[in-house]
Parts: C-alpha cells; sequence; structure tokens
C-alpha cells in the first residue's frame, strides 16, 4: 500500500509527546499539513518548522472551546482530526476527589466530543473526512484506581459509534483507537518500574508497545484504503485483553 497525505490537513490534539508526538510526525512525513495542540505557549523544540503549533488549554473556563473554534477557522477545518488529548488520575474510588472527576472527564470525554462537533462541520461541507479518538483498553477492561479514566474511556468508545451514525451519511467515517501499554514517559511515571515490568509479563507478546506500534493502525483507517469502516473500536494492546 502507498500511503501518502499530500494535501490533507490533519489536527492533531495533545501531541507534544508520547503517541500524539509519533502521530503527528508521521503525517507530517507523509506529507500532510499537519497542527498539533499542546498547554504550553511555545511549541515544542522537539518539531521543525513543517508541524504548526497552537495552544490549547482544557480546563474549567470555557475560553478552549472558543480556542477550538478559532482553530478551526484559522485553517478552514481539517480533512482529518485525531482526539488524543488525554489526562488521566490513579486513586481508589475513596480517594477520588470531585474536581479528579471533572478535570478527567472535561479533558478526556467532554473536549473529544466538542472538537467532533466543530471539525465535522467543514467535513460535512466536503462531503468526506476522517475522525480518530484515542480511547484505551481501560474502556474495555479496568483496573485499580482507575475510576474517572475508565469511565471516560467506555465513553469515549461508545460516543465514537454515535459521531459514526451521525455523520456516516456525509462520507464521514469515525472510529476510536484503544492502546494497551505503552512505552511512554506519562506510563513510566504511572507505573513505575517494578509496574513496567509486571505488565510486561501479563501481555502475551511479552512487551510493551512503542508509540510507533500505534501509529500503523490510524494511518490505514485515515487513508484512501479505508472507505467503510467506521463506529469501530480498534483495540492495539499484544493481546492482552485476550485473556
Amino acid at each position: 500500500m502507498n500511503i501518502d497525505f499530500k494535501n490533507k490537513k490533519v489536527l492533531v490534539t495533545g501531541a507534544t509527546r508520547g503517541i500524539g508526538k509519533a502521530i503527528a510526525l508521521k503525517y507530517s512525513e507523509l506529507g500532510a499539513m499537519v497542527v498539533i495542540t499542546g498547554t504550553k505557549k511555545e511549541k515544542p523544540t522537539c518539531f521543525d518548522e513543517s508541524i504548526l503549533y497552537e495552544q490549547l488549554e482544557i480546563n474549567e473556563n470555557s475560553f478552549w472551546k472558543q480556542r477550538v473554534v478559532e482553530i478551526n477557522e484559522k485553517y478552514k477545518g481539517f480533512d482529518i482530526c485525531i482526539n488524543n488529548a488525554g489526562i488521566n488520575k490513579v486513586n481508589n474510588i475513596y480517594e477520588t476527589k470531585t474536581s479528579d472527576i471533572d478535570n478527567v472527564l472535561l479533558v478526556n470525554l467532554n473536549a473529544p466530543i466538542f472538537i467532533a462537533s466543530e471539525v465535522s462541520k467543514a467535513m460535512v461541507k466536503n462531503k468526506k473526512g476522517y475522525i480518530i479518538n484515542i480511547a484505551s483498553i481501560f474502556g474495555i477492561v479496568s483496573k485499580k484506581g482507575r475510576n474517572p479514566y475508565t469511565a471516560t474511556k467506555s465513553g469515549l468508545i461508545g460516543v465514537t459509534k454515535t459521531m459514526a451514525i451521525d455523520l456516516g451519511e456525509h462520507n464521514i467515517l469515525v472510529n476510536s483507537i484503544s492502546p494497551g501499554f505503552v512505552d511512554t514517559e506519562l506510563t513510566r511515571k504511572v507505573l513505575g518500574k517494578e509496574g513496567m515490568n509486571e505488565m510486561k509479563d501479563k501481555v502475551p507478546m511479552k512487551k510493551l508497545a512503542n508509540v510507533e506500534d500505534i501509529v500503523p493502525s490510524i494511518l490505514f483507517l485515515t487513508s484512501k484504503y479505508n472507505t467503510y469502516i467506521t463506529g469501530q473500536n480498534i483495540i492495539v494492546d499484544g493481546g492482552f485483553t485476550c485473556e
């Protein structure tokens, strides 16, 4: 397959590190005009001038919604939108604060719905487009202390189906990707060295994913080769959820 994204505009949220960064770099390498978002004022130095940067800090005030509208209007819409931005807060249910629930819900679920509602407007006019929501295996299974996180990722998988139904007649395909345990800075911080080794043993392939292992599925689902897959949740976890 010869996949390229020349003349395509791609938005990747939360793309300053980890999976989002890998996604953005690969789209750029394959010819797309890529716009990434992050919470900092300045674009990280790891990106060159070929990748455009917009600050988008999703928080309790409503200004972030206006920023989404501004970004979408500035680039006159996008052909592909990757809702990747996400946060996690690990606590037992009896230690979970209301503020933690609100923040995780806002970033992981409310924001992707709102962003999709905005970017889909131009896609509807163009009668084509792709939206990918980055969910998680924790939307299917769970682990101790992941209460708000699991709620949001389950919700994101569910709302992906509704988006696909709403947008299908406009030739807009919407899918979610559920990565398993990926060796990222955030995973190392949450699990620690001992936890990382423990997870490796539980994965049938006996290794954690690299960020590059997640990208190919996204590229295929947003390429010219995907003309009929929509409303699906693709699990990329090395077989972890099989057992």
